[in-house]
């Protein structure tokens, strides 16, 4: 494998670029004012620029001082996923402006783009609108726009538009327009088609000088036809007015965040807090409600290896846990957009629940290999789909159901005008029968190992959960259910995971029955409320990982036992703010800490967090942004506010109660 330094040459670090969206899709954008990664209008629709996944190949839309040694610093405009990035020289400095225009951020239903001439049916209203202006001397500035349809695997075709100030783009059955908004005003802009022997991309590439003042604006719009294309290039591009679109874009993003008049974080870490409910509304998919785990796919967890994976799907699991996050802020729209995708999904019972949908609810997501992409430092496979959709794991059925549970004690049914009685019941008591049936089975448990079925103490804790979750509604709604035999399988489940999941020689719990691996996973445990944090067994389990399951920085792995494939994990970032949670509500408040501010330095300058850690070199790997992370993050804001007023009031280290 190349060195950091080598790598980051060709590929700039993960967590180096900046993300907008529109809760559709999202682009990524380096601090060379490059978008080398964006699926547009969804997110999972092929992506058009891929330069992230294959330097050589993959598509990207640069705008940047011809001056290449120029590298940009970033920000988000205050309360926004808007992003600058800001050039300067000697000679002068110029801002690019990036946004993905939305007109509002309800979650459900989406209702478009606010815009008559915006043909919504078509796919047209999601567009990348990028603004340079000089802001003080003068700057040479070039922009290069390289579209490689369906994943770089389709040839396109570029064609200029009479006064080179726009252009088509098709191939694929992909079809791109670009409108360059100002150009006329600069005696200097040119623009021409570069393509290069046997390449299958041309390149568009514009040069232009510009004076303090002055400012163009470059807008990609997408048509699901080449004829919708053409009407946004012609018509409809040239007729928005995306200034005020960006001050409508702000006044959105500001909104929503004050909207959330229940917030209950008021801590020291309210900055990062509200960074990662940012992110999180950006991986929302505005049209039916589903969340995705990244909007990524195949970012390594190991460079140069094979643990890449696509993440542009919704996994029940990790958008629960997202809705928990949004939950402790005060923002419900999203859980009730949730729950109706939830229950428009396609299954009879739990035997066909799936763990991981597309945004749409589809089933089928077929795991496949891109070998003609090299992969980010040369880590293939290159994958899109995902085979894990096809696997059993146990532990989903008590996400499930906790979500809709903790959804209804915060009253969500009745701030809606709706009722969990009837067809939502039905749902949550047939899974809850399905678990009883089929607890006692093996599976592939949390982290989705390929290694074959095994009995995961953290799956078997999650269909206790499911069976407490559904008897405590049951019992407060009064609704029909079979709480005898629910009760005596709830307490069957405990008792099998106490006696076989702890092992007391190694004094933890360990990641599946009769063995001897630990696994991080555990440490939700006292999380759900299966067991109090302050039990002597959690108490020595969160000891042993710590002593056998951390780096030097004290970041924890998921675990260091076989799963079935080859290469090495880094630190999962999740699972250190999980250790952060069990240190505070054991009242080790101090250690707790010091070890979340020792995550928030890994962060991006940004503030954003991919999936893991690299132990040696501190590189940010996996995909990016991660849900994950991000709800983690809040989650242990939250538990450390907690902890700290507690201790404040009682002058004393109290436990804190568990999660629910």
């Amino acid at each position: 494998m190349a060195s950091v330094n080598e790598l980051h040459q060709k590929y700039p670090p993960i967590n180096s670029y900046g993300v907008i969206g529109d809760c559709h899709s999202v682009v990524l954008v380096s601090p060379e004012g490059s978008v080398d990664w964006g699926c547009l209008p969804d997110f999972d629709s092929p992506a058009i620029f891929c330069r992230l996944l294959d330097v050589e190949r993959g598509g990207y839309f640069q705008i940047a001082p011809t001056d290449g040694s120029l590298v940009g610093s970033q920000r988000y405009l205050h309360r926004s996923n808007v992003l600058q990035t800001h050039f300067a020289s000697i000679a002068g400095e110029v801002v690019l402006t990036d946004f993905m225009p939305v007109e509002a951020l309800s979650a459900w239903p989406y209702t478009g783009m606010d815009n008559n001439t915006c043909a919504k049916e078509d796919g047209s209203c999601h567009s990348l609108v990028r603004i340079v202006e000089c802001t003080h001397g003068e700057m040479s500035v070039t922009m290069k726009l390289k579209v490689s349809p369906h994943y770089a695997a389709a040839p396109s075709e570029v064609s200029l538009a009479p006064n080179h100030l726009g252009a088509l783009i098709s191939g694929g059955e992909q079809h791109v327009a670009l409108a360059i908004v100002g150009a006329h005003l600069l005696p200097s802009f040119a623009m021409k088609v570069v393509q290069e022997p046997e390449e299958w991309h041309p390149t568009i590439q514009a040069q232009f000088l510009l004076l303090e003042g002055e400012r163009l604006c470059f807008v990609i719009g997408i048509g699901r036809t080449a004829q919708a294309a053409r009407r946004l290039l012609e018509n409809e591009l040239p007729r928005r007015n995306f200034d005020a679109e960006l001050a409508h874009t702000l006044h959105c993003w500001r909104t929503w965040l004050a909207g959330c008049a229940k917030c209950t974080y008021m801590g020291p870490y309210a900055h990062w807090v509200e960074r990662s409910a940012l992110a999180l509304k950006l991986m929302t998919y505005a049209p039916t409600g589903a969340i995705v785990a990244a909007p990524t796919t195949s970012l390594p967890e190991d460079v140069g290896g094979v643990r890449n994976w696509d993440y542009r799907f919704t996994w029940l699991r990790d958008a629960t846990f997202t809705l928990y996050a949004f939950n402790i802020l005060g923002f419900t729209e999203e859980a009730h957009a949730f729950i109706h995708w939830l229950c428009g999904l396609s299954f009879a019972d739990g035997e066909e629940l799936q763990i991981m949908y597309g945004i749409r609810g589809e089933r089928e997501l077929t795991e496949q290999e891109l070998p003609h992409l090299s992969g980010y430092g040369g880590s293939s496979p290159v994958r899109i789909g995902n085979g894990a959709a096809k696997q059993k794991q146990l532990d989903v059925f008590g996400e499930v159901l906790d979500c809709i549970h903790l959804y209804r004690r915060q009253d969500g049914f009745e701030r809606y005008g709706e009722a969990l009685e009837g067809p939502l019941w039905a749902m949550m008591r047939s899974l809850v029968d399905y678990v009883c049936t089929h607890w006692q089975q093996p599976d592939y448990g949390i982290w989705e190992v390929r290694g074959g079925p095994r009995h995961f103490v953290y799956s078997k804790a999650m269909c206790w959960v499911a069976l407490d979750r559904g008897i405590r509604t049951a019992e407060r709604l009064n609704l029909e259910a079979d709480l005898p035999r629910w009760m005596a399988v709830r307490d069957q489940i405990r008792i099998d995971i106490l006696a076989r999941g702890y092992n007391t020689s190694i004094g933890a719990f360990t990641q599946s029955y009769d063995d001897m691996a630990l696994d991080a996973a555990n440490l939700l445990l006292p999380l759900v409320g299966f067991i109090p944090p302050d039990d002597p067994r959690m108490l020595s389990t969160v000891d042993r990982i710590m002593e056998k399951l951390t780096d030097k920085h004290g970041f924890v792995y998921r675990y260091l036992s076989d799963d079935g494939l080859p290469g090495d994990e880094s630190t999962f970032t999740i699972c250190t703010f999980w250790l952060v949670d069990n240190l505070a509500m054991q009242g080790r408040v101090d250690e707790a800490r010091a070890l979340f501010e020792c995550l928030l330095k890994s962060a991006s300058r940004l503030g954003l967090f991919s999936e893991e850690i690299d132990a040696q070199s501190g590189m940010a790997l996996g995909n990016y942004p991660q849900a994950f992370t991000h709800i983690a993050l809040i989650n242990s804001a939250n538990n450390l506010r907690k902890a700290e007023i507690r201790r404040s009031e009682y002058h004393t280290d109290p436990v804190i109660a568990a999660f629910h």
